[in-house]
């Protein structure tokens, strides 16, 4: 058996300080510092999340009309901005709708703001309306015909105005009955 005597004892904790330091710097700067040095993160590139579905059954009638098959509404292709090339005011969206010949229908009428809701698609957003500006596409399907109003007019109206419904943002609007920037109306009817 060894003996060691207490002047060999400073000599050995000498040399194990000295492996210590060549050997492993790191173990002496982690005890100086806790701070370990590393690269920094770097986050994965971000993926959008895939395209929520739409909840709309649309049918391109290839007549000039669309079915929405879980509301059965029959809409035209084209609302009056996109046929006329204009805006209306309710009165004329009003006569529009009743001398209306479309897909060889002619009971159309003037939804409510509800029906409007059936085709708002808010998955969709189509820079499709009149002017076409980027900054305001609207929520509905590309089945629908280019050149759209940005709202349309409802039947639901009183003595000075009338509901409508937009379709950049999908609330409803009350408007006067005189007004027409940007508006017009998109026929339907039930389907039987």
């Amino acid at each position: 058996m060894i003996q060691f005597s207490k002047t060999q004892i400073p000599f050995l904790s000498v040399l194990l300080l000295a492996f210590v330091v060549i050997f492993c710097p790191g173990v002496i700067n982690a005890e100086r510092n806790l701070y370990v040095p590393r690269d920094p993160y770097v986050a994965p590139p971000y993926v959008p999340p895939p395209p929520l579905p739409s909840r709309l059954n649309l049918i391109d009638n290839r007549d000039g009309t669309i079915t929405e098959t879980k509301s059965k509404l029959m809409w035209t292709k084209k609302d009056s901005f996109a046929d006329l090339g204009r805006c209306l005011n309710w009165y004329d969206s009003k006569s529009y709708v009743e001398n209306l010949t479309t897909g060889g229908h002619n009971d159309w009428r003037m939804p409510e703001v509800w029906e409007y809701g059936e085709v708002y698609d808010n998955t969709e957003s189509n820079v499709m309306a009149m002017d076409h500006d980027p900054e305001n596409p609207l929520a509905l399907s590309a089945l629908f015909a280019d050149g759209a109003a940005y709202w349309y007019w409802s039947s639901e109206h009183g003595q000075c105005c009338a509901r409508t419904a937009y379709f950049v943002t999908g609330l409803p609007f009350v408007r006067t009955l005189d007004k027409c920037t940007n508006g017009g109306v998109r026929a339907v009817r039930n389907l039987p």
